[in-house]
């Protein structure tokens, strides 16, 4: 079984954008990535791996307390 590393899946993602950018044009294209990492994060917050209060906390230079 084969493993595939970060770089590989990057050529493959960056392979298909260049295709899709070529195909459908870039302003689509860029539409489509911008809703698929909103897709992304929907899916870890329901899931319960993002934490909106840490992420606010640390865009506003606060230590949270636990």
């Amino acid at each position: 079984m084969a493993i595939w590393t970060n770089k590989q899946w990057g050529a493959v993602i960056g392979a298909l954008l260049i295709f899709a950018g070529a195909l459908v044009g870039i302003g689509t294209t860029a539409l489509i990535v911008l809703f698929g990492i909103a897709g992304y994060l929907v899916g870890k917050f329901l899931d319960g791996e993002l934490d909106l209060q840490d992420l606010r906390d640390r865009a506003q230079g606060r230590e949270r307390v636990q």
